[in-house]
């Protein structure tokens, strides 16, 4: 009957640990078929850099003047429109023209601005093209998603008749900041 017995507790103790073993290789496979998927590419990207303490904006103003904002990865926002499919995500331009021009003028004081919506980080250009000559300031501004942290800065730029005049911006976690001083784009 010993013997018996010691072969029935062995049995029960094999079954028990067959249960165990299921039970943990069970509990792994929906550990790892239930984890979040990682993102890809760009998406991982903006995913990393839109919590509170990123970038929620950037706006270029100017007068008198069409703007244009190249993104890292060749799309562009412009104040001109035709932007198509390759248009910045999140981005918007206007142009504002107070009243019209006087009696006889060919033109009115127009003030243009881009904004760029949780914008990703790299370098972005922009560029100023006028009909006329002219010397514009353009102004850049910021803010943190929390507006915790806010900054702006002016970019004196010169632009030839019917010429352009770009600098470049880089967009990090931390802010915005002036990548290059303005400089004439060959046509």
């Amino acid at each position: 009957m010993d013997r018996e017995s010691s072969q029935g507790i062995q049995s029960a103790i094999g079954f028990v640990v067959l249960v165990a073993v299921c039970a943990g290789l069970g509990y792994g496979a929906w550990m790892v078929l239930t984890r979040p998927k990682a993102p890809d590419g760009a998406l991982a990207a903006r995913r990393n850099y839109s919590g509170p303490d990123s970038v929620g904006f950037v706006a270029v103003a100017g007068e008198g003047v069409e703007l244009e904002i190249l993104g890292p990865g060749g799309a562009r926002t412009a104040t001109t429109g035709g932007e198509g499919p390759r248009k910045i995500v999140r981005s918007e331009a206007s142009v504002d023209c107070p009243g019209f021009s006087s009696p006889g003028g060919t033109e009115s004081a127009c003030t243009v601005s881009i904004n760029l919506n949780t914008p990703g980080p790299g370098d972005y250009t922009v560029l100023a093209r006028a009909a006329e000559r002219r010397s514009v300031v353009l102004n850049v501004g910021w803010a943190s998603a929390t507006q915790a942290r806010k900054g702006a800065f002016d970019v004196r730029v010169q632009v030839a008749a019917r010429g352009a005049t770009s600098f470049g911006i880089i967009v990090t976690r931390e802010g915005v900041t002036q990548r290059s001083e303005p400089k004439p784009v060959a046509p």
